[in-house]
């Protein structure tokens, strides 16, 4: 159940960071940062990575960036991304 939560509260922190990229007018966001993001949620980079990368179509759209010398990808590059999502700075509206 803990598990379950977390993976929620992880949905919905990736979420956020996506809109405010998209209200910043990046549309690139780095696996290390969603890395990070799990961490903050107790998932180890695997897990981190694996949940994203299933999101794709339902939280996120867009291609991923392949890494150089390395197996897997380093980033993504995001389409139509939305601008709504409540980032920790927005909370107090």
């Amino acid at each position: 159940m803990e598990g379950t939560r977390r993976r929620r509260e992880f949905e919905e922190a990736l979420r956020n960071a996506i809109a405010k990229l998209g209200r910043e007018g990046n549309d690139q966001i780095d696996r290390s940062y969603i890395e990070e993001i799990g961490q903050r949620y107790e998932l180890d980079p695997d897990e981190a990575r694996e949940f994203f990368i299933k999101s794709r179509g339902e939280i996120w759209q867009g291609e991923l960036i392949e890494s150089e010398g390395e197996p897997g990808w380093e980033a993504v590059t995001l389409k139509n991304v939305p601008s709504t999502g409540i980032s920790p700075e927005d909370s107090s509206v």
